[in-house]
């Protein structure tokens, strides 16, 4: 729900998430001056990684949070707050209700980039993140609940966002489940995928048509639709910039994974440059390895689907 300028609070917006799930009550959460609520996503049943622990490399902790999960973003103009102000009172009060702050970092303590892009926040302008300039806690409470808060800051404003994960009550729901159907030969896309509907709605975007050899990082010849509608949204908003993120399973060990998952973004990024013309100013390539994944690497399925190469909206001005 993205609420209308005129109707931002005056004093404080009293944040309701909704977590009542095992009997758990719903929180309130004060956030630190006039605010408005600038996105949310609701993704429903689902399982969500967040950091437990700074980046760094092999040693990067995650804890994979499953339920309903919940993400808004708040936007704070005028204040004068810092990305530590905005974030301190939050905590007070999870800590009020009974959570555990199970890690919390700033900005470059957490990894910078590298940190960042392990965050699945709702996209720019809803929430900027300044990758000098942000706080980050993860709380967990007793019932299940896990609640992820980011805050940082722009010229005039501070922004806020909230994720928050709800164990699910209904036992022995599997929580992301690999498709049944039939396989989508490589360099096709599933029915009705509108790529960029998804890319704008959530800010990344899957680009489930690619193709790569396994181990290998050449990509294959295509074409691919996903990347024909990437290059025409590019074309047409010569202001937005993309990170293309590269993702593997939990095979091998995590620097070989990082530099594999680099590495595949990197062609991706060569061949909308080559194939498509886009401007190598609007597109740029990391990899972080199997530490984000999207579902449990335990079984083939589930390693496919985290095999992956991603892409995500990084500026829009």
């Amino acid at each position: 729900m993205i609420l209308p300028f005129p109707r931002m609070l005056l004093l404080s917006l009293s944040v309701v998430l909704s977590v009542e799930a095992n009997g758990a009550c719903a929180l309130d959460l004060d956030l630190p001056g006039a605010s408005v609520e600038t996105a949310s996503r609701d993704d429903s049943l689902s399982a969500q990684p967040f950091p437990s622990s700074a980046y760094q490399g092999d040693a990067t902790q995650m804890v994979m949070a499953e339920g309903a999960v919940i993400h808004h973003a708040y936007r704070l103009p005028g204040t004068s707050l810092t990305a530590f102000q905005l974030i301190q009172p939050l905590r007070k009060q999870l800590e009020a209700a009974g959570f555990h702050i199970a890690f919390a970092c700033a900005d470059s303590l957490c990894g910078g980039f590298d940190f960042r892009y392990l965050l699945d926040l709702l996209p720019e302008p809803a929430m900027h993140v300044d990758l000098g300039n942000f706080q980050y806690l993860l709380a967990q409470h007793p019932d299940g609940r896990t609640i992820a808060i980011v805050t940082s800051r722009a010229t005039s404003a501070g922004f806020v966002h909230i994720s928050t994960v709800t164990p699910s009550d209904t036992p022995d729901v599997e929580l992301i489940a690999p498709s049944s159907g039939p396989e989508t030969p490589a360099g096709t896309l599933p029915p009705n995928r509108n790529v960029i509907a998804t890319l704008e709605a959530r800010g990344r975007v899957v680009l489930d048509d690619l193709s790569f050899e396994t181990g290998a990082t050449e990509l294959g010849a295509g074409p691919f639709a996903s990347l024909t509608q990437i290059a025409a949204y590019l074309t047409t908003h010569p202001l937005t910039k993309i990170v293309l993120v590269g993702h593997t399973d939990t095979v091998g060990g995590l620097a070989n994974n990082t530099a594999l998952s680099r590495k595949r973004a990197e062609a991706v990024r060569a061949r909308l440059i080559s194939a498509h013309g886009v401007s190598p100013d609007q597109v740029s390539a990391e990899g972080i390895g199997y530490l984000a994944p999207r579902v449990s690497n335990a079984t083939a399925e589930g390693r496919e689907t985290n095999r992956r190469v991603e892409a995500v909206i990084a500026s829009t001005q």
